[in-house]
Parts: C-alpha cells; structure tokens; sequence
C-alpha cells in the first residue's frame, strides 16, 4: 500500500513537471514548442542597447506566435513596447510571458466597435514611432474583417507613426483583389494579404512623411501554421524588428516587401497599380464608413 502511494505521488510530480512545461509561454494552447524555444533564446541572448533605445512600440495581434516574440525582442533591447490581446485573458497571458511590458492594449478585431475601441487605448498612451500589424487568422469567417478592414481602420484612427509595418503572406501570390464584389463572403486568406500589400504600396505613396513596408514572414512553426514548417521563425520575428529599429539602410525605405531582412522582388506588380489602388481605397472607405487622412 505503502508503494503504491509513493508511486502515485512520483507519478504526479512528474505529470505536474510535464504540464508546467507544456504550458510555459502557453505551449499547448496559443503558442507551440518553437515559439517557447525562441522565447526562452531572447531571455538568453537578448540585452539592452546603450543608450537606451527610445522608439515607441505598438504591435497588433502581440499575444502569440511572431507578434509576441517581435515584443520579446524589442523589449529586451529596451524598448518601449505596448502590446494587444483580444480579450482580458489573453492580456494577463501576455503579461506573464512579457514581465517587462507596461501596457496591454484589449479588443477583438473580429468586431469593428472593439476595433474602435483599441485605436481609443492606443491614442490615449501617446504617439508611438512604430506600429507593427500584424495580427492575422488563416482561416474562418472573419479573415475579411481581421486581415484587412482592421488594419484599415486602425490605420485611420490611430495617430499617424514614423514608421508602419504590415505582416502579409507569400501566399497572396495566389489571391485576387476581388474589386467587383468586395464583400467578406468571397474574400480568402491569399486575396487578404494581397488586399494588405496592395494597401501598403498605397499608403507609401500617399503618405511620403511616414515609412511604411510590408513584410512576409514564410511558414514558420507558430500556432497558425499548425506547429510544423520549414522556414527560420527566427528570421521572421527578426525581420520585423530589424524594419521596427530602421537603422540598416535596406531598412531606411518606403514601399518594401521584404522577407528575412532582404527585399523580396516576388510580389504581385498589380498591388502597386494606382488604379487598383484607388479603387481599394473607395471601397474600404465605403465599407467601414471611415476615411485614411490625407
């Protein structure tokens, strides 16, 4: 009996050992083995920069995966970093995985008064240098509204930054703008990354004081691309720092697209068409009864 109990006990230890560990950087749930090894390599290797750096930070969709190591990173090298999650619990999940993190900014993108209610927090904290979207979903019936139209209007409504980066995909090689019937019904994965790249394009041209560059970050071993990929998940959250600190001159340019800190020529052309940007930009603007600044 007496064996027994020890071995139920051993037994429990070591399932509670396993658990912790699973659930550390929320492996298991929102983030994967990888993202937790990367985490744990910016705790190691990462320090501050002298001087301290003194860029303002926010970054989209920063509660998991590439946005959350990007926030790991920029915050060890000191800087000012303001994060979002969609909800309270995702916020302390954040705060306990990003001890150094000051602000947490709440709301579901999925849900346009909430999207309002973020550009509300994030003006309320202050100009930021850099904003960073990059909160994205694969699939779902809300890849129209969190892919495209939420980075639209936080666009608009968010106090113009220094610098704005936009996470979009390799795939939307393989996407259509959709302009004759621009609805959510229709609207996939690939032709919301293009939807955004060709936003971007836009936005450099128009806005010429703002530097603004889209990125793609390959499939990497986050939660979204079920764990199992070939591409460096180091180079994809390094990428966006390396755009956020802008101070290589690759990096210093307006209107890139850029994979693993190098220019990528493997865009669509049609996303820098003037035209099809126009009509973008009426048809945002229609839809989310909001106007970009001139």
């Amino acid at each position: 009996m007496f064996k027994k109990i020890i071995l139920t006990l051993f037994s429990g230890l070591i399932f509670t050992e396993v658990t912790m560990a699973q659930t550390k950087y929320g492996v298991g749930s929102y983030n994967t083995e990888e993202v937790a090894a990367e985490m744990e390599y910016i705790e190691k290797h990462i320090r501050p920069l002298n001087p301290k750096p003194t860029k303002r930070i926010f970054i989209t969709g920063s509660s998991a995966g590439i946005g959350e190591l990007t926030a790991k990173m920029l915050l060890a090298k000191g800087y000012e970093v303001v994060a979002h999650a969609r909800d309270a619990k995702r916020a302390a999940d954040v705060k306990r995985d990003l001890p150094e993190i000051k602000h947490v900014v709440i709301g579901d993108l999925a849900k346009p008064d909430e999207v309002d209610k973020i550009a509300d927090q994030v003006n309320a904290l202050g100009r930021f240098d850099v904003i960073i979207h990059n909160a994205g979903v694969y699939r779902g019936e809300n890849i129209f509204q969190i892919n495209l139209l939420a980075p639209y209007v936080l666009t608009a409504k968010i106090t113009q930054p220094q610098t704005l980066i936009y996470v979009s995909s390799n795939m939307h090689n393989g996407g259509e703008l959709r302009l004759d019937a621009f609805n959510a019904g229709n609207v996939g994965y690939s032709d919301s990354k293009l939807q955004l790249l060709t936003l971007a394009k836009s936005l450099a041209v128009r806005w010429s004081k703002v530097r603004v560059n889209a990125m793609h970050p390959g499939w990497v071993g986050t939660k979204m691309s079920g764990g199992s990929a070939p591409d460096p998940l180091r180079q994809a959250y390094e990428t966006l720092v390396w755009l956020a600190e802008g101070t290589d001159p690759a990096a210093q340019t307006s209107g890139g697209y850029f994979f693993n800190k190098q220019p990528d020529s493997h865009y669509r052309r049609d996303s820098e068409d003037s035209a099809q940007q126009a009509v973008l930009w009426q048809a945002l603007e229609k839809i989310t009864g909001v106007k970009l600044p001139e």
